[in-house]
């Protein structure tokens, strides 16, 4: 049967009185179901789900950014007149280009799936001349990627690629819409005069005493009472910097026109993401370079820094990452942290920029892989109390949101199988367990577009939910237990911190290096890890009133040390250690 294609949520490209092939679970939106849970349609097939693929898929997209890297370096220092090695690129937008080529595979080849699948009689395309799929930044690329209105127009541009395709295209014009707008930070609103003061302080008097050959640390992932005490410790008074607003320019098409790299040799896919790159790489890369240049010239920071450590800025701090890739070309030092879980345990982890264009990579304990890995801690629980827990509370049951749409594969269906885990593993407690349970939502969830909230009330009413307003340290220290829906950072941070602890998530390890397994098989032999759902429920329920004496087991505690001891190691003087590391490193280097 012929169908008639719909590639997002916007509703303006819809049709409701033929057949419909809605390209993925991302173009029915929850809040609109009794709208298109009245149309005749189908879905298509999710793509690039099975493991293999995936290990597949991200090796190639790893090493196709690598070759575009290498071509953007010349194409970039040509167009700004600059002799820029390419590891000064790779820090400065090696993660927007890593995450554009995962973006560009998965919308190429979902589309292209769909049309070799089924029948499409037309669909409707928007007519945009001048619309641009160029963001400010890389942060706004990342956002852009959940935009109905930025999808579609790249979508049309693979169906214009594809070209000679029989299908009708109907049009609808974008009046007044000349790209994505990037949505504002919120001011934050809800520091206390006193926390208001103090932060005042920190920006505007500390400086003051800032010496050009202080160690430069921003955002080390420390809480911010032990990140000054490590810059005591480092013989400078404490800072705690933070990048200025970047200033913003408006697209300048001429300037585009006049960027390229080579597209005409290439076929398919490599094509066309070759030949899309001057239209989508972010202003701040190109005509907002310049103006990015001057504004990291005039920051008031080290002007020679011992050495530049962070634990977050790597990813979508354009000031950052530019001063940093200026002051390596000038021999300054750059360590990193690790920063969060999943490094050296999800497949493509280790091609990340923060470890392959660091001097030194710091992480919470594993080794191995690469040269410029040095063994740490985990840096995010110092200063927190071990074992807080209540062995007469409750079970704390952590979610995390959807994702940006910006992986290779079909995460937002994939959210959605979670979604009906978790359903089914609060439905599989017992009652008088059921009543003790929070499901604690991930704090920015009502920035998506998956109406969290009132999928739970609509599935159980009777959960209760907490929305992020608590601390998630507050809530855990009510528990008896936590239990983790995903293979997250939360789970290092417990388990290091010996709180009783399980998680579980589909799929089992399909998602990890085959050097990590050994350690998950641990965590799932002593009861922490479980595969269903409703065996986690059916574990809970059986050592609900012994949980204490099962989470303080020889058989427990040897596999939370073993695992914690590769990927969560804790430090008795985190601050001495850390300090002497980042020394040592330094002279070493």
């Amino acid at each position: 049967m012929n169908r008639y294609l719909i590639t997002t949520a916007d509703e303006r490209s819809w049709k409701f009185d033929c057949p419909v092939l809605f390209l993925g679970e991302w173009c029915r939106r929850y809040d609109r179901k009794h709208v298109w849970s009245e149309m005749d349609a189908i879905v298509a097939d999710p793509f690039g789900l099975e493991p293999n693929q995936k290990s597949r898929d991200i090796g190639y997209i790893n090493a196709f950014a690598g070759q575009i890297l290498t071509e953007l370096t010349e194409a970039l220092n040509k167009f700004h007149q600059t002799q820029h090695c390419e590891r000064y690129w790779n820090i400065v937008l090696g993660h927007w280009l890593q995450r554009y080529v995962a973006v560009a595979f998965n919308r190429y080849h979902t589309l292209d799936q769909a049309l070799k699948t089924h029948e499409v009689a037309g669909t409707t395309v928007f007519e945009a001349n001048d619309y641009s799929l160029a963001t400010t930044d890389s942060l706004s690329f990342s956002r852009a990627c959940n935009d109905d209105a930025w999808n579609h127009v790249l979508y049309a541009k693979i169906l214009n690629f594809f070209g000679n395709i029989k299908m009708e295209l109907d049009t609808v014009p974008l009046r007044g819409i000349s790209g994505f707008a990037q949505e504002m930070k919120p001011e934050a609103a809800g520091r206390t005069i006193s926390k208001r003061f103090l932060w005042n302080v920190a920006n505007n008097i500390l400086p003051k005493f800032s010496r050009k050959r202080d160690a430069f640390i921003i955002n080390s992932y420390l809480p911010k009472i032990e990140e000054a005490k490590l810059q005591i410790r480092l013989g400078q008074c404490p800072q705690f910097w933070q990048s200025p607003v970047m200033q913003s320019l408006a697209i300048n098409q001429e300037k585009r026109m006049r960027f390229s790299i080579d597209a005409e040799n290439h076929r398919g896919f490599e094509q066309f993401v070759r030949s899309e790159l001057s239209e989508t790489i972010p202003i701040c890369y190109l005509e907002g370079y310049d103006q990015l240049i001057q504004q990291v010239k005039s920051l008031p920071w080290p002007v020679d820094p011992r050495f530049i450590f962070t634990s977050n800025n790597f990813d979508t701090d354009e000031i950052f990452k530019v001063w940093t890739a200026l002051k390596v070309e000038e021999g300054c030092l750059y360590f990193t942290g690790q920063h969060g879980n999943n490094y050296r345990t999800l497949l493509g982890s280790m091609n990340s920029p923060e470890i392959t264009t660091a001097d030194k990579f710091i992480s919470w304990g594993w080794t191995g892989g690469v040269n410029n890995i040095v063994p740490g801690f985990i840096i995010k629980t110092v200063g927190y109390d071990p074992c807080v827990f209540d062995p007469k509370g409750g079970v704390l049951l952590i979610e995390v949101h959807v994702s940006h749409l910006n992986d290779p594969n079909d995460s937002y269906y994939e959210f959605g199988l979670y979604q009906e885990d978790q359903f089914r593993f609060v439905e599989s407690l017992p009652k008088h367990i059921h009543r003790e349970l929070i499901v604690r939502l991930y704090p920015s969830f009502m920035r998506r577009n998956w109406f969290d909230e009132q999928r739970w009330k609509d599935r159980s009413s009777n959960t209760k939910l907490e929305t992020g307003v608590t601390s998630i340290k507050k809530l855990t220290a009510q528990s008896r237990l936590v239990v983790h829906s995903y293979d997250s950072t939360g789970i290092l941070e417990t388990l290091s911190l010996n709180i009783p602890t399980m998680c579980f998530w589909r799929n089992g390890l399909n998602h990890l290096l085959p050097n990590a397994k050994p350690y998950y098989e641990l965590l799932r032999g002593a009861g922490i890890l479980h595969d269903t759902p409703e065996h986690t429920a059916e574990f809970i329920a059986s050592n609900w009133d012994r949980i204490g004496e099962w989470w303080g087991s020889e058989k427990v505690q040897g596999a939370r040390k073993a695992f914690c001891g590769q990927y969560a190691r804790t430090e008795k003087h985190p601050i001495r250690a850390l300090k002497k590391l980042l020394t040592q490193e330094a002279k070493r280097t």
